[in-house]
């Protein structure tokens, strides 16, 4: 059994609400399993907040020296932006490893067999997606997001969601 810290957040705050949508601009229909324990999460349904959704593995380079800056744009946009990391095509006790070691603390599911990245079409991780409250995929960064892009992508999710 792997020993979550306390300070990682359940994923408790993308119940799904039932009004998401997303159409087909949305996330796939996939439940993945939140790392914490408790509800799985229903992606195309995150619970009516905007969010910013980022695909990573211990095992990513460049997902490693990103996680900085987005548990430093959770510190920011939390309270107004969900956050939620997608451990993709990695193990768990890798990923708690990382997550501790790095302080990160918002909410994470797991995504052992890559159904989400394989469903975007993506090449390679990382991946960062802006969810609007309605669902729409907004705006992605495929590779690593630097912190103008990321200042970017929060603040337009944030100003969207029609908190400043």
């Amino acid at each position: 059994m792997v020993t979550i810290p306390d300070a990682v957040a359940g994923c408790e705050a993308f119940a799904a609400d039932g009004v998401t949508t997303g159409g087909a601009d949305g996330l796939p229909a996939l439940r993945l399993p939140c790392l914490t324990g408790g509800e799985d999460v229903a992606l195309a349904d995150l619970g009516g907040r905007p969010a910013l959704v980022n695909l990573w593995a211990s095992w990513c380079g460049p997902c490693r020296e990103e996680m900085p800056l987005l548990q430093a744009a959770h510190d920011r946009y939390g309270d107004r932006v969900g956050f939620l990391g997608v451990n993709t095509e990695d193990t768990r006790p890798a990923a708690v490893s990382l997550l501790t070691d790095l302080g990160v603390t918002y909410a994470q599911v797991v995504d052992e067999d890559k159904a989400l990245m394989t469903a975007l079409a993506v090449p390679g991780l990382p991946v960062t997606l802006a969810v609007a409250a309605d669902g729409r995929v907004v705006d992605r960064q495929v590779g690593e997001v630097s912190a103008e892009r990321l200042e970017e992508l929060t603040s337009r999710l944030a100003a969207d969601a029609g908190v400043p």
